[in-house]
């Protein structure tokens, strides 16, 4: 063989070889980076809620059990290397939660929530493009209360996606990091 046909073989090689750069995703894969934008854009927007929404005038107990991320959940990064279902199911059932909560014509449409209503609009749209790109399909179902319980019901909502919002972000934070080029470090 001629020798500048294996010289120029070599380099071809060489050069596949060495080439990074992002994976190419395959159509029903996640794309834990885009999801990680929104999760952060979720938390400052539950953020910014949670700092604004009044606390109600009157107390009350709200004994339903939150959709929240339990331990048993295993959204550690550890538990998320392993296996990420448990956690992003969980997390899953919590968007579609939040999407019902703070639809348009969910608990902020008439109570002395209302003032925030277009704030909780934007929640639920940043909730439903998450669960779209979860691959996830979107109830479009509000969630509904009797009246006097909604005014409880938005502060506690608001508690609620402000901590969900925290640990999500954490969550596609960890799973965008694993899906990045990894660079490598060389020894001056």
């Amino acid at each position: 063989m001629n020798s500048s046909l294996i010289l120029a073989l070599c380099v071809a090689l060489s050069a596949l070889s060495s080439a990074s750069g992002a994976p190419v995703r395959a159509a029903g894969e996640v794309n834990f980076t885009e999801c990680k934008a929104l999760s952060i854009k979720l938390n400052e927007m539950a953020r910014h809620l949670y700092n604004t929404v009044e606390f109600p005038k009157m107390s009350s107990i709200i004994d339903d059990p939150p959709v929240s991320i339990r331990p048993i959940d295993t959204c550690n990064p550890r538990s998320l290397l392993d296996n990420r279902e448990t956690c992003q199911s969980r997390i899953i059932l919590a968007l579609k939660n939040y999407t019902r909560i703070f639809h348009k014509n969910g608990v902020f449409k008439n109570s002395a929530c209302s003032k925030w209503r277009a704030r909780a609009n934007e929640i639920a749209n940043v909730t439903r493009d998450l669960l779209h790109m979860l691959k996830e399909p979107v109830v479009d179902a509000p969630l509904t209360a009797v009246d006097w319980y909604d005014n409880a019901l938005c502060r506690d909502s608001v508690e609620r996606l402000y901590s969900f919002s925290i640990i999500s972000a954490r969550v596609f934070s960890f799973l965008a990091s694993q899906e990045a080029p990894q660079v490598e470090m060389k020894q001056c």
